[in-house]
């Protein structure tokens, strides 16, 4: 059955905001390296490999992605700490990474197009994303997405993340669609497709050929897309 209702994942679904990553940490290093009295590279794994340990357990980590900006000070601080540099200093270069990363954050090429050719179809569309209010709400601000959905579901401001299945639930009743009805379509498969699918909603996983499909995935996803325009051939709105 083809959906009546599209919900979408808005970072790194919508929105490239893991592009400038590598990128923002390197320039961030640099800046920091001279004072801390290190090799900038040396600084950057330090901080990327004490990043990847504490985010790589999703589900333990829940309550800090309302808290993004402390979460990322505080693993600084350890990744300092550990070194024995100056973690004096995690706040400021915590900040000037995200001066550098949010600089960088860009709608991905196919995407207003996409959604403005669901909205002429006829489809209802929404934007579930998790995330501190501010942080998420400035984002959709910034790139005017608000107008192409006809519901917004913000972790921050909910009070529940994917995969919460209330979260799905609580967009579906605001578009009026039924599970067998809908589709979501995002870029993590824990919380993304996962959460969908525990909401009995058809998950379309999008990797933006960034991602790879592993055999210890936490959950399979009802289809694969590796950019949007794959979207709209399986709901043959292709033009």
């Amino acid at each position: 059955m083809l959906p009546r209702a599209i919900f979408f994942d808005m970072d790194d679904t919508l929105l490239d905001t893991s592009g400038g990553v590598e990128e923002s940490w390197r320039l961030t290093c640099q800046a920091f390296a001279q004072e801390l009295g290190c090799e900038w590279s040396a600084l950057n794994e330090a901080i990327r490999g004490q990043m990847l340990a504490f985010w790589k357990d999703e589900a333990a980590v829940e309550h800090w992605r309302t808290r993004l900006h402390e979460a990322r000070a505080h693993n600084v601080a350890v990744a300092l700490g550990k070194q024995g540099w100056d973690v004096s200093l995690a706040n400021l270069i915590s900040e000037r990474y995200w001066d550098e990363q949010r600089s960088r954050m860009k709608l991905f090429g196919d995407t207003l197009a996409t959604l403005e050719r669901l909205r002429a179809a006829g489809l209802r569309t929404g934007l579930i994303t998790n995330g501190p209010q501010e942080m998420q709400r400035e984002k959709i601000a910034r790139f005017d997405l608000a107008r192409h959905f006809d519901v917004i579901v913000i972790e921050g401001e909910f009070g529940h993340g994917k995969p919460h299945p209330n979260v799905f639930r609580h967009a579906m009743t605001a578009v009026t669609a039924r599970p067998e009805e809908s589709w979501h379509i995002g870029d993590n498969l824990y919380a993304d497709i996962g959460g969908a699918q525990g909401a009995g909603i058809h998950a379309a996983w999008i990797h933006r050929d960034r991602l790879e499909l592993k055999d210890d995935a936490p959950c399979t996803p009802d289809r694969v897309f590796a950019h949007l325009p794959e979207l709209l051939e399986a709901l043959e709105l292709a033009s």
